[in-house]
């Protein structure tokens, strides 16, 4: 068994509050759909009068349609990429920007996929497409970042490895959404919206392409924080400054 269970370097002490608050928020709307609806019928209006149909089309089910999931495996797996991607992403564009992307990004993979099936009446849930935009601003943001996997093979080898984040997610992608398509299932053959994993990569790529010479860079972010902190203190900038090996948000040597 291979999973995820973080990414490296984190600075301890920036908390991620508007990624929290989406996982928050992703939460909370599968557990309101669990608590009103009382059996599978109810539930399953629910899902249909919320979720994104290709040919329905309904603008506001785009965006809700985004904080949906089919399951619990489904909420925990997706939950736990925004977890492990999205406080790295949220440390370079902000919260707001962060929060705008992350919506953004989740639109565009909905609209590519159903432009790829425009007649469809498959109902499309799930945070995955603006995850795998998130994903797709890290891989830009944070090139020498690792993920760390947890391995467990016969019940008694258990290691805990660091790769370099890139490496994990192409790896990822091309299983679970390129491979897919190639061999003939298409975007909805298998019940799943490989084409919007797909795009909302992509998006996510050209997104951070195009917003990374306008935001500060890392070191520069760094000196603002520790200068608002010693305004209180009194101390000088150099005394609270942290050695770096490099910077990890830079591009690889």
């Amino acid at each position: 068994m291979l999973l995820p269970i973080g990414d490296e370097p984190n600075d301890p002490k920036r908390i991620a509050w508007m990624n929290y608050a989406l996982i928050g928020v992703n939460i909370l709307v599968f557990l309101l759909m669990l608590l009103r609806s009382g059996n599978e019928q109810q539930y399953a209006e629910l899902y249909l009068r919320w979720a994104y149909i290709p040919a329905d089309g309904r603008i506001e089910t785009i965006f809700s349609s985004m904080f949906m999931h089919g399951g619990w495996m489904h909420l925990l797996g997706n939950m736990l990429f925004l977890w492990i991607f999205g406080d790295n992403v949220e440390a370079r564009l902000g919260p707001f920007g962060y929060l705008v992307s992350y919506v953004a990004l989740g639109v565009f993979a909905t609209l590519v996929f159903s432009a790829s099936v425009p007649g469809s009446t498959m109902p499309l849930i799930g945070a995955s497409g603006a995850i795998s935009g998130v994903q797709g601003l890290y891989w830009i943001a944070c090139p020498q970042h690792k993920v760390k996997l947890f391995v467990w093979l016969f019940v008694i080898f258990v290691w805990v490895l660091r790769i370099n984040a890139r490496w994990v997610m192409a790896f990822w992608f091309f299983m679970n959404d390129m491979l897919p398509v190639i061999v003939g299932r298409g975007p909805t053959g298998d019940k799943v919206a490989h084409l919007a994993h797909l795009a909302g990569f992509a998006g996510g790529l050209v997104l951070m392409l195009v917003l990374r010479p306008l935001l500060p860079s890392v070191q520069d972010a760094e000196h603002a924080e520790l200068g608002r902190s010693t305004r209180y203190s009194g101390g000088h900038v150099k005394k609270y400054e942290r050695k770096r090996r490099g910077d990890p948000y830079g591009p690889r040597p």
